[in-house]
C-alpha cells in the first residue's frame, strides 16, 4: 500500500495536515541484513501528549503495515512500544518493500478532543471508531536486491552420485576436488533421484544430504590452520564458501579468530537458508495426507 493524501472527518496528526499544532509523529525505520534474512528496526517518536496518553492506556497502538507487492507478502506490527522489530525471510520479499507507520485507535474514542488541536477545533469533539488512523508517519520504501548467494541454488559446487561399491551403506563426502562430492549408497541414490524430481522435496533432501556434507567440510576447514586453509583456494567450492561467509555473515574463514564464533553445524544450515524446519513441515504434511487416504 502507499500512503496517499486524503481528508478525514476527524483530526489526524500528519505532516500533510495542520490538525495538530506544535506536534509531530516521526519514525525511523532501518533495514539490517542478518545472514540471508532481513530485519526491520522501527523507532517511533511521537510528539503529542494526547496520543501518547491514548497509547499508554492501550486505547491506541503504533502500527506498521509492511507489504511486498511482488511476492504478495503482507504483515502488520501492532505494538505499544516505541521500538519494534521484525525479521523477514528472504523468500518473503523481493523488489520493493513498503513500510507504512500509523497510530491506530484500538477502541472507540467517544467525544475525543485535545488542547493540541488547531484553534479551528476549539469546542468541538469527535467520535473516532476503533481501527481508525489517528496519526500517520512517513512511508519508507526499500529496494530488495535480487542477487543473493545461496549454496542450495549453486549445484555446481555439489555433485551427488552413487557409490560404486555396493557394500558401502553410508553416505560419504569427498572435498578433494573442485566440487564437494556426496556419494550415496546404491539404493539410496535411486531413491534420491526419484524424490529429487519433485521440487517440494528440496528442503528435505538438502537436510539429508547437503547439511551433513557441509558440516563435515566446514569442520575440516576449522581443523586446519589459517595457512592450511589458504591451500584450499584451488578448489572452487572453497572459494565460493569463503565468499559467501564473508559477504553474508562477515566471517573470514581464513582468520584464526573466527573459530571462537564458528560452529560448523550451525553455519552448514545457515549457508543453505536453514531447510530443516521446512523439511519437518513437509514430513508432517505427508503424514497428514497419508492419514487422510486411510480414512
Amino acid at each position: 500500500m502507499d500512503i496517499k493524501y486524503k481528508l478525514y472527518p476527524y483530526p489526524v496528526l500528519w505532516e500533510l495536515s495542520d490538525d495538530y499544532t506544535n506536534c509531530a509523529f516521526h519514525t525511523s525505520i532501518d533495514m539490517v541484513k542478518v545472514g540471508y534474512d532481513l530485519r526491520l528496526d522501527c523507532l517511533a517518536e511521537l510528539q503529542s501528549a494526547t496520543i501518547k496518553q491514548l497509547i499508554a492506556e492501550e486505547k491506541a497502538s503504533y502500527v506498521y503495515h509492511i507489504e511486498c507487492a511482488q511476492t504478495g507478502f503482507r504483515h502488520v506490527i501492532v505494538t505499544q512500544d516505541v521500538e519494534a522489530r521484525l525479521t523477514l525471510k528472504k523468500q518473503d520479499v523481493r523488489g520493493k518493500l513498503q513500510v507504512c507507520p500509523f497510530v491506530v485507535a484500538r477502541q472507540d474514542l467517544t467525544d475525543f478532543s485535545s488542547t493540541e488541536l488547531h484553534p479551528d477545533y476549539n469546542g468541538l469533539t469527535f467520535d473516532i471508531e476503533a481501527g481508525c488512523v489517528i496519526a500517520i508517519g512517513k512511508q519508507c520504501n526499500f529496494d530488495i536486491s535480487k542477487e543473493r548467494d545461496d549454496l542450495a541454488n549453486l549445484p555446481s559446487i555439489f555433485t551427488i552420485t552413487k557409490n560404486a561399491d555396493p557394500s558401502v551403506q553410508e553416505m560419504l563426502v569427498d572435498s578433494g576436488y573442485n566440487k564437494i562430492i556426496i556419494k550415496l549408497p546404491f539404493d539410496d541414490f535411486s531413491t534420491y533421484k526419484h524424490l529429487n524430481s519433485d521440487p517440494n522435496n528440496r528442503n528435505l533432501l538438502n537436510a539429508l544430504t547437503i547439511i551433513p556434507a557441509l558440516t563435515s567440510v566446514l569442520a575440516d576447514i576449522k581443523s586446519r590452520s589459517p595457512e592450511e586453509r589458504s591451500d584450499l583456494d584451488d578448489c572452487s567450492w572453497y572459494r565460493t564458501i569463503k565468499k559467501v561467509m564473508l559477504k553474508t555473515f562477515e566471517i573470514d574463514i581464513e582468520d584464526a579468530e573466527y573459530d571462537e564464533q564458528f560452529d560448523p553445524l550451525e553455519y552448514a544450515q545457515k549457508l543453505i537458508n536453514s531447510p530443516i524446519p521446512a523439511a519437518f513441515r513437509q514430513l508432517l504434511s505427508n503424514d497428514d495426507e497419508s492419514e487422510g487416504d486411510d480414512e
